[in-house]
């Protein structure tokens, strides 16, 4: 994704409009290029909204809508990131992170809960079962793409 300026294909102004080189400064954010997320949430409209912002990063996205197929689809395939609802049919989040725990260990998994307890009750238990992070829906896309950088860095793709 590319970023420009609000000076980005404007004229200097100390050369004509018809010889003026424009001077584009860009910020070139290829966060996840290359990288392999698996989405995990029965809310169609969430898999979307993820997709949305993580493909233009260069990211390769694949999607289950509940926790069975989630699981299923960590234990054949290798993601770098698992993005992964809590309050899901068939398995719940909780459950998944543990069984995805015990077949990859060092996966890393990054939990969105509709809801916190006041004492962060379920971070605590979350990120004690291994997850990365936890998020609170409706996310916000400022700490979603703080977050994947973070991870990303662990993972070794940003310096």
């Amino acid at each position: 994704m590319t970023l420009l300026s609000p000076a980005a294909g404007r004229c200097c102004r100390k050369e004509s409009r018809a010889g003026c080189r424009q001077k584009r400064i860009t910020r070139t954010f290829h966060m996840g290029t290359g990288r392999s997320i698996l989405l995990v949430d029965d809310e169609k409209g969430y898999r979307d909204f993820y997709r949305f912002i993580l493909e233009p990063l260069g990211c390769q996205v694949s999607s289950a809508c509940n926790g069975e197929e989630g699981l299923r689809m960590a234990a054949i395939n290798n993601y770098d990131i698992i993005l992964l609802d809590v309050h899901m049919p068939k398995m719940t989040g909780a459950e998944v992170l543990a069984a995805i725990k015990k077949i990859k260990p060092s996966q890393l998994v990054i939990i969105f809960s509709s809801a916190s307890d006041p004492s962060f009750n379920f971070e605590n238990k979350a990120k004690q079962m291994g997850a990365f992070e936890c998020l609170y829906k409706p996310v916000d896309l400022g700490d979603m793409l703080r977050v994947m950088q973070r991870a990303f860095t662990v993972l070794g793709d940003i310096k």
